[in-house]
């Protein structure tokens, strides 16, 4: 284990918080099984709830595992449930208790809650890859400062919907920080979107839009790598600034 403050390269600390975000990808790559196998079972037509009872079992099962959760669930596409437009199946957590979310899912509603045209949705149905977004303020869910980790679930060429895990912002940060303080350099966490999704250093602030996406020998920028888990992430290392007498 590195010693505090000591020179750590940015791939080093791109993998170490790749194994947090890549966690969170195994548990919906599973949740992600259940939902092709009931669309398999239902000869490809459209699913009624009850087919996803072993999925929502393992939502469940899951979720109070994980303290770093705050939700947990399944954003199905269009067509998919039977006489259900738009259904979700997503549970989340406050302190030791978990329930079933419910949001307004009619589009004739002023304040529907339309997730197919939501980032975690939108970018990973689109682009059929992992989906990192955040951190932001889900008003419609949870009210907490979080990030979505989210993943397009296919099954025989047909996109069935999106699986995403809310994640307590404050909770992941601390880990993340934590391993941005093994260097002794300023670094700085980035998402796809070039916001600054966490810094051991003050020349940053969380939420700031960089003007392109940290490349090494760019701006400030001595050591860039991207964080292996597939969402575009990226972790920039620059030479601490000395402070001014």
């Amino acid at each position: 284990m590195a010693e505090p403050h000591a020179p750590r390269s940015a791939e080093e600390l791109a993998t170490s918080i790749g194994a947090l975000v890549n966690a969170v990808f195994v548990d919906l790559d599973r949740l992600a099984l259940l939902v092709q196998a009931a669309h398999r079972e239902a000869g490809g037509g459209p699913l009624a709830e009850a087919d996803l009872a072993a999925l929502g079992d393992e939502i469940v099962t899951t979720l109070p595992g994980r303290q770093h959760y705050i939700g947990l669930g399944y954003a199905a596409a269009p067509g998919v449930m039977l006489g259900q437009p738009r259904f979700m199946l997503w549970w989340h957590r406050r302190g030791d208790q978990v329930g079933r979310l419910r949001l307004n899912l009619d589009p004739s509603n002023v304040d529907v809650y339309d997730y197919q045209t939501m980032d975690w949705f939108r970018l990973a149905r689109d682009d059929g890859r992992r989906v990192a977004y955040g951190p932001y303020v889900d008003y419609s869910g949870a009210d907490e400062v979080t990030i979505t980790l989210s993943l397009p679930v296919v099954a025989d060429g047909v996109f069935l919907g999106v699986l995403g895990a809310d994640l307590d912002y404050a909770e992941v940060e601390n880990r993340w920080i934590a391993v941005l303080r093994g260097s002794s350099r300023d670094g700085v966490l980035v998402n796809s979107e070039r916001r600054v999704v966490t810094t051991n250093s003050t020349r940053w602030v969380v939420s700031q839009r960089l003007a392109a996406l940290p490349a090494a020998g760019a701006g400030p920028f001595t050591d860039v790598a991207a964080v292996p888990d597939g969402t575009g992430w990226v972790v920039a290392l620059a030479n601490s600034v000395p402070l001014t007498p």
